[in-house]
């Protein structure tokens, strides 16, 4: 059975309340160094960290107690962009050290983490380069991608145009586009067919 939520909005004042405030949070985010688009709300208890490497589209929903970092390392500024239109919920997690780019119109649930890079545990017995130390490849989510809840995207994936990513998933390596995938790590389940308009079951390497 198909629903379709219907969600009600505030009264008029509130919702210009806050939008005056999600833009006076984008001006202080732009002479921090930040590119903010128009339109963007990032909710309470955001913590922000190398705000110079950070770049968010238009139109631009974050949920609450998001964290998002760039790191300098000696290859200069990490690099997190955020598409225009993206809805991103809860308790978001983004740290790039190289570059994290998360495309156009993307949908992600509460509790999602993206990553592009690990701490270097290549000598366990050198504690200072396993904590200051990392290693970092891009990691990039095109346009039009869902991730569900508490998913988590470790470095150098690719998951291409209109994935959609299953709860509690662990991506490891890359996804092609319109691929429906889950597991830890994650394993393609569906792949979309444009002929048939529907998601088909992936049998043995093959979709069915």
């Amino acid at each position: 059975m198909r629903l379709t939520t219907v969600l009600s909005r505030p009264p008029l004042p509130v919702r210009a309340w806050r939008r005056l405030v999600a833009e006076c949070g984008a001006l202080l985010l732009r002479a921090r160094g930040a590119h903010i688009g128009r339109g963007v709300y990032l909710g309470a208890q955001a913590q922000l960290y190398g705000t110079a490497g950070l770049a968010i589209g238009d139109r631009v929903n974050i949920g609450r107690r998001a964290r998002l970092e760039t790191h300098r390392t000696e290859r200069g500024q990490g690099q997190l962009s955020i598409g225009s239109g993206a809805n991103i919920g809860n308790d978001f997690h983004a740290g790039a050290a190289l570059r994290v780019l998360i495309g156009r119109n993307c949908m992600f649930a509460s509790g999602v983490t993206i990553l592009d890079h690990d701490h270097d545990f290549g000598n366990p017995l050198d504690p200072v380069r396993c904590a200051d130390g990392v290693v970092a490849a891009p990691t990039v989510i095109e346009d039009n991608v869902f991730l569900g809840e508490r998913v988590v995207v470790l470095k150098g994936v690719r998951i291409g145009n209109g994935c959609v990513i299953g709860a509690n998933s662990v991506v490891t390596q890359d996804v092609p586009p319109f691929t429906m995938a889950a597991g830890a790590p994650t394993r393609a389940l569906r792949r979309f067919s444009e002929s048939t308009g529907r998601w088909e079951r992936i049998v043995d390497g093959g979709a069915r």
